[in-house]
Order: C-alpha cells, then structure tokens, then sequence
C-alpha cells in the first residue's frame, strides 16, 4: 500500500505499524517467510509490477521472521507489527509498505476505506496470477516517535511511544 506524504505530515521514526482487525472467520494467523518492507513511492496510485513501485535504492527491509505469528486481539482493535529495524520516515515523499509471506495459515482482516486510486496491490495466497490494484486502503497506524503529533488524518492515525 502506499501511504500519501499529505497523510502523514511530517517526518518520523516508525517502529510498529498497526492495523484496526474487522469481523474475519480467524483472528491470528502463523506466516512463512514473513517479511515487511518500506520505502519511498512517486505515484500516488500503485502499478501491479510491485517492485517499480519503490523509487530505488529505498526499498528496505524493516520485519522478517519465519514463523511469524500474528497476535490475537478482538474485532475492532489494533494488531501490530513491530519491526525489527525502525523506519526513519524523512517527512517527504509517499509512503510505500510491501507485506509479503511464501505460505501459512489463519487469516486476519481489516478494515479499510476507499483511497479513491489504485493505492494498494495484492495477490492472492498460493495464486500465480499477476497482482491486482485496488482502491481499498486497510486502516493504518504508523507507531513511533518524533516530530509528529497526535492526531487523525483520512483514517490513518499516528501514535506515539
């Protein structure tokens, strides 16, 4: 997904990103080869060729782990990631974050807005057809500290450590 430079406002240390979990049929999932990562996007609408999406050199690997178990929490609540590396967020340019996983199980849903462009891509688990664009953006909180303050903006809100 890609998170607009507009929607976050300034600069800051991301160390966790959260996401508010909707009613879905499981709340936890195990991921293989689970990995995060972010970087700098000049769109503000994603294409399906992921990889062209990072302006380059900026794609950075920020969580991996293998198994990596999601937590439990109830419909409604925030589920969090917390990175193993902090992403320093200058303040400019959109945001681009890339989840990615080789297998697993379980499932986790959240709930999402409609960005208005195609500002996410996915593919679907154990497809090999190409990744779809999509108008739905998941609800997000980017965790961390500096600069920001707290507030809420277009449904992407910003907490404070």
């Amino acid at each position: 997904m890609v998170v607009l430079a507009g929607d976050i406002g300034d600069a800051i240390m991301i160390q966790s990103l959260s996401w508010k979990r909707s009613p879905s049929p499981d709340d936890q999932g195990t991921y293989n080869d689970m990995s995060i990562y972010m970087g700098l996007c000049g769109s503000n609408e994603l294409v399906t060729s992921f990889d062209d999406n990072f302006i380059s050199g900026t794609r950075t690997l920020v969580l991996s782990g293998s198994p990596y178990t999601t937590q439990v929490v109830a419909v409604n609540e925030w589920f969090e990631f917390t990175l193993d590396t902090p992403y320093w967020y200058n303040g400019q340019g959109n945001l681009l974050i890339e989840i990615q996983w080789s297998s697993g199980s379980g499932s986790l849903y959240a709930w999402n807005w409609n960005g208005g462009t195609n500002r996410c891509v996915y593919g679907l688990y154990g497809s090999s057809t190409a990744l779809v664009q999509n108008s739905n953006v998941p609800n997000l909180r980017l965790n961390g500290t500096l600069s920001l303050t707290n507030s809420t903006f277009a449904r992407i809100k910003a907490a404070f450590i």
